[in-house]
């Protein structure tokens, strides 16, 4: 099966990309959308892993999120992949809020566990995004402004959540397969919620 890292989004951020999704969904051209219940952002692509390595695996996952800090992140921009030629991928960008390197660290962090699993080494660097449409072979897609989203939607990403994704028509099926609390932001600070 194939499976993933990724940060639960917070509700008001997750309700912004799903508006900007609907805004664009009908105005952009050349664009398949991700599905609403398919929105994340990715920490770390683990690829196909056995249902053995799996089980081996979770208790890494289970402590590397309990050793990092939940954070506040905010959502920034809109981009695309490649930065330049055809745009194949449209995305939308986060940043952290506070309390400030925890997000980078806490990828920082997968992806040495990740090696020490010996799972394959990502040597693309970290930028965290989340994914809104992919190119329609062939097409060339209508864009949107890329300048920084006048509205700054905010919120707390307070766990990890390992999923697989299995190929099915219409795109991937993401399944939550276990859940990792992250650790406080900061002494005395309670675990981040939603909202």
């Amino acid at each position: 099966m194939r499976l993933f890292l990724a940060g639960q989004l917070p509700g008001p951020i997750e309700q912004a990309i799903l508006a900007l999704r609907a805004e664009w969904i009908g105005t952009l051209s050349g664009w398949r959308w991700v599905r609403p219940d398919a929105i994340h952002l990715t920490l770390r692509f683990l690829g196909e892993v056995t249902s053995a390595r799996d089980d081996e695996s979770r208790p890494a996952w289970r402590r590397t999120a309990a050793g990092g800090r939940a954070f506040r992140c905010a959502l920034t921009r809109v981009g695309r992949f490649p930065a330049r030629g055809s745009a194949r991928v449209l995305w939308v960008g986060l940043e952290e809020r506070e309390p400030g390197q925890a997000l980078a660290d806490l990828a920082d962090r997968l992806e040495g566990v990740a090696r020490s699993l010996d799972f394959s080494a990502e040597t693309r660097p970290f930028h965290p995004h989340v994914t809104l449409a992919r190119a329609v072979p062939g097409a060339r897609p209508d864009l949107p402004s890329l300048e920084p989203l006048p509205r700054q939607d905010e919120g707390w990403v307070s766990e990890i959540v390992l999923f697989a994704s299995r190929l099915a028509p219409g795109g991937s099926r993401y399944t939550a397969l276990e859940r990792f609390p992250l650790g406080p932001a900061r002494p005395g600070h309670g675990r981040g919620t939603a909202g």
